[in-house]
């Protein structure tokens, strides 16, 4: 393969290894460098940056673990491929990190629940409402007792997402799930235990939403996912807040 010509600068400055993580992304931004081309060896960056050879093998390091380059063994360093793993896998670590800061997760939850509800409405097909549909009925016939309602509303909230169309808005969904449920499935359960009349209420608002996904009503279909998740947040608060 012919090497491209690609400019990049010497390096003197104090930050090494953040400066040669800045211009290679900044190669791939701007499109001197695309998903699948053969990049420079270790050796060959090292000589053009003028750096030591351990800034470079950190950098590279960095790169790969992020998912921006493949290194393979005999071959060399290849720019890799989009993939929703490659910024699903960072946000993941950086939100368990954030697991005891409940605000900022539930905050993050309703941002892309509600753009799922209202894409969903959109571009959902037969196969998504019947799945939704399926749910909702499951919903009912676990009434009163509501012994599978954590996992049902879980995957209520998730069939949405993948009505949405949207791979990556399906992914972001499934991930701030897992910590969501990580975070909250205790106090969650005993609120519920705790509440009368909660779960036929989490029913109803279900059935709205599926109500207006299956009549295509995109608004209606945010409207009513903010409403339901704003009232649960609140209710999540007060009990988790409630010295008794």
């Amino acid at each position: 393969m012919k090497d491209k010509f690609i400019d990049i600068k010497p390096i003197k400055n104090k930050r090494t290894t953040e400066i040669i993580l800045e211009q290679i992304k900044s190669l791939i931004i701007d499109g001197q460098l695309v998903p699948g081309d053969k990049f420079l060896t270790e050796s060959e960056l090292t000589e053009r940056f003028q750096v030591s050879r351990t800034s470079v093998r950190e950098a590279l390091a960095a790169l790969s673990l992020t998912g921006i380059l493949e290194i393979r063994q005999g071959e060399g360093i290849f720019v890799k491929s989009a993939s929703p793993n490659s910024v699903i896998e960072p946000l993941s670590f950086i939100l368990l990190l954030e697991k005891n800061q409940l605000q900022n997760i539930l905050e993050v939850r309703k941002a892309l629940e509600v753009e799922a509800a209202g894409l969903a409405a959109e571009r959902r097909d037969e196969e998504d409402l019947a799945h939704l549909k399926s749910i909702v009925e499951q919903m009912e016939e676990d009434l009163p007792e509501a012994k599978r309602s954590e996992q049902l509303d879980l995957d209520f909230h998730l069939a949405l997402a993948r009505a949405s169309k949207n791979p990556l808005l399906n992914r972001l969904m499934n991930t701030v799930q897992e910590i969501m449920g990580q975070t909250l499935q205790v106090t969650r359960a005993l609120w519920m235990a705790a509440t009368a009349g909660t779960t036929h209420r989490l029913f109803e608002e279900h059935c709205d939403i599926y109500g207006a996904i299956k009549s295509q009503d995109s608004e209606k279909a945010r409207k009513l996912t903010y409403e339901h998740l704003q009232k649960v947040e609140l209710e999540l608060e007060k009990y988790r807040n409630d010295p008794k």
